[in-house]
């Protein structure tokens, strides 16, 4: 198994005080870190404390902990993660007809949830979720969930997502394994062993530098899942690098005035509305003469120039995946050129934030590029030569979006410039 790397334990005046600490680190790869682990660990146990502390020095450094939602060692994690105000998910298990199972428990409260009554469908819940993996001790349960993510790793050993073995135990166990079964150097190659937060956090870091890269190309959604990729990471490093020169070729241009006239004539003035990856904010200005706007991008300096270009919007950099729109807020809400950069796993998300955000006959208007899968692109531009990640879009998977967000297809359209085009309007 992979040697341990040690990192220096932070002080008490660096750790939860630091009000930096628990914010997201975007350039970083792995986000969200899966607990597997015993339901029947009760509070007082060394390893439910140990468990506690781990998801607390996680939560301390902008990770988000996701756990199925039970008691013992699942609380355990968010419980740890909430004692400093980090962000928690939960797959609950509400099963109709299993006779021996713990239940939901009502104390384990997290920020997000959801619930499957199919074993299978909630353990891939957990899974998709999971940038990396923590697996404590437990039962049958939790052999079944390491099982899975141990050969999924295997599988797509190279941008695998890592799985961290946690507690003093699994030495034995795994010798256990070879010894009785087939196991290769690279199923043991995809382990980390861990019995502190400082040797987790350790292989977290020295994991992300093993698959800078990655690089891959017409992936379907299904299998995003299973992968560890620095897409969104590249994507973003590559607008952040070409800032200048974009907002350079493209200063005073409107390249979608026909369209962004249309959206002004089925949104009706005044009204509130929100431009997602607004680049250097140029839609965002003319829409303004119009509407009260607000405005969203996940590129630092792509920001910066929008602010200036648009001194009285509110301008804020933040992942939409991530943001809570809020509800019943936006009379229109346009995007375009930014949803295609999002891993299709996140897109439901990502229309049901939308959808929940506009008011009632309110109009989302997008832009994205048509095609079929997922790649890594580059592409020659006039402001340089770009690689990007993009989510390619078919009509068929617009309307299956817009149902699931419960949105009313107005109409769906195609452009053609330099790449083919999707233009949809969607009504809520």
């Amino acid at each position: 198994m992979p040697t341990n790397i040690k990192l220096p334990r932070k002080d008490s005046a660096d750790s939860a005080d630091d009000s930096t600490i628990k914010h997201k680190d975007r350039d970083r790869i792995i986000q969200n870190i899966t607990f597997f682990g015993d339901s029947a660990i009760p509070e007082g146990d060394p390893i439910y404390k140990s468990v506690w502390e781990l998801s607390k020095a996680l939560a301390e450094r902008g990770y988000t902990v996701v756990d199925g939602g039970g008691p013992g060692l699942m609380k355990a994690a968010t419980d740890g993660a909430e004692s400093v105000g980090g962000e928690t998910q939960a797959v609950y298990w509400e099963p109709k007809l299993a006779s021996f199972f713990e239940g939901k428990n009502l104390a384990n409260v997290t920020d997000k949830s959801s619930a499957s009554s199919n074993y299978v469908n909630r353990t891939f819940g957990l899974i998709e979720r999971g940038d990396a993996y923590i697996v404590c001790k437990g039962g049958t349960g939790t052999v079944s969930e390491f099982g899975l993510v141990w050969a999924l790793s295997k599988l797509y050993y190279g941008c695998h997502k890592p799985v961290i073995l946690f507690g003093d135990f699994w030495e034995d166990l795994i010798e256990a394994f070879q010894k009785a079964l087939y196991i290769d150097e690279t199923e043991l190659g995809v382990l980390y062993k861990a019995t502190t937060p400082e040797e987790v956090l350790a292989h977290l870091t020295d994991h992300e530098q093993k698959i800078q890269h990655c690089k891959l190309e017409n992936i379907t959604g299904d299998e995003t899942a299973f992968i560890l990729s620095p897409r969104m990471k590249r994507t973003t490093e590559t607008y952040e690098a070409h800032t200048s020169s974009y907002h350079k070729t493209y200063a005073g241009k409107l390249v979608a005035q026909e369209q962004l006239d249309e959206f002004i004539t089925m949104v009706n003035p005044p009204a509130r509305v929100l431009d997602i990856g607004c680049g250097p904010g140029f839609d965002t200005k003319y829409l303004s003469e119009k509407y009260s706007m607000k405005a969203l991008d996940i590129s630092k300096r792509m920001v910066e120039i929008a602010q200036y270009e648009n001194p009285g919007v509110d301008v804020e950099y933040c992942d939409v995946v991530e943001r809570d729109l809020g509800e019943n807020i936006y009379k229109g809400i346009w995007s375009r050129g930014a949803l295609h950069h999002i891993e299709g796993d996140k897109l439901d998300k990502v229309f049901a934030n939308i959808a929940k955000a506009l008011v009632e006959d309110g109009i989302f208007y997008l832009i994205v590029r048509e095609g079929e899968g997922e790649e890594m692109k580059n592409d020659n531009k006039e402001y340089g030569d770009v690689e990007r990640f993009y989510h390619l879009f078919s009509e068929d998977e617009l309307r299956d979006r817009a149902i699931k967000a419960d949105l009313k297809v107005v109409k769906i359209g195609h452009i053609k410039r330099s790449h083919k085009w999707i233009t949809a309007v969607f009504r809520n």
